[in-house]
């Protein structure tokens, strides 16, 4: 199911074995470089020597092997994403019962959030989409007013080009996630703090994103009361530890669901809904597209992913 998702993607499923492979290789192709040229350096061509050399290449680079994850954090590369060492991988599919979701949802995009004054990270930030609702990146993005107005501008690209582009763009990418979204499109949004926390820190940092977004002043009316429902969604006080989650569902009617997973206790708690459509919309469009996505890293990885939709 993902493999039409990730087509070209960085995801470090099977392609990071592949990729791993040739790290494997170049290594090898240096080695046997070095030897070649002692090679031509030995008149007397001493292949027993070579013999012996190529042998010590081949042990030097089994030696790197287990290097590559020492932590043994990936230890599922087929249905999960290291998004950060000190957390534990992001699973590729969150579907219920395991989470208290309206449905199954596949990884979009993922990266960190930065704290750009001292340039730390503060969290792993998975998107997510709903595996029913992929089929709309194609159909709303393929729109002929879409198409016409804000896509195919350049006639020497392809469409897939020009969404590319378009994805790149600020202004552009903010109204094509925003029709996405306007669609009807299920969203989750999973985020893992890298050091420890409190639900005042994540609620604060939410209730910012959102008044963040560049039409959050002409809909402060309607934005508001749905700010208040958000603040009071956070049902649980006090500190959240890291490598626990919190999760962001956008559902079919506009609605934000939120629940947490307390990973000490292996315990998943519905902490409240926020009714108010603008908020999910608001906040998910901040994640994937805009002037100043909240991670754009994240940004970047969505937008890649969603060109392979189209």
């Amino acid at each position: 199911m993902l493999s039409n998702i990730l087509i070209r993607s960085r995801l470090p499923s099977k392609c990071a074995l592949r990729n791993l492979s040739s790290l494997y290789i170049r290594r090898a192709n240096s080695h046997s470089l070095a030897l070649s040229k002692s090679v031509s350096r030995n008149k007397r061509g001493n292949y027993g020597l070579t013999l012996i050399g190529l042998a010590a290449a081949w042990a030097a680079i089994n030696q790197t092997i287990p290097t590559e994850n020492d932590a043994d954090v990936n230890d599922d590369a087929e249905n999960t994403v290291v998004v950060d060492r000190s957390v534990s991988p992001f699973p590729i599919h969150l579907a219920p019962p395991q989470y208290p979701l309206s449905t199954s949802y596949s990884l979009l995009g993922y990266g960190f959030r930065y704290v750009t004054f001292v340039s730390f990270r503060v969290y792993a930030l998975g998107i997510y989409i709903a595996d029913q609702d992929r089929h709309l990146v194609h159909d709303v993005l393929s729109t002929k007013f879409l198409s016409t107005v804000f896509i195919d501008t350049d006639q020497a690209k392809s469409h897939k080009e020009n969404v590319a582009d378009a994805m790149k763009n600020p202004e552009k990418s903010a109204v094509l996630i925003g029709n996405l979204l306007d669609a009807g499109c299920r969203m989750l949004a999973k985020i893992t703090p890298v050091r420890n926390t409190d639900f005042n820190h994540l609620k604060d940092g939410l209730v910012r994103t959102i008044l963040n977004h560049p039409d959050a002043k002409n809909n402060y009316e309607l934005l508001n009361p749905g700010l208040e429902q958000l603040k009071n969604a956070f049902t649980r006080k006090g500190k959240v530890p890291k490598d626990h989650d919190l999760m962001l569902e956008l559902q079919a009617n506009g609605s934000l669901q939120l629940s947490y997973y307390d990973r000490g206790n292996d315990e998943m708690v519905i902490l409240g809904q926020v009714n108010e459509p603008l908020v999910g919309k608001f906040l998910f469009s901040q994640y994937m597209s805009g002037p100043k996505p909240l991670s754009p890293s994240t940004q970047q990885s969505v937008a890649e992913h969603i060109v392979s939709l189209v």
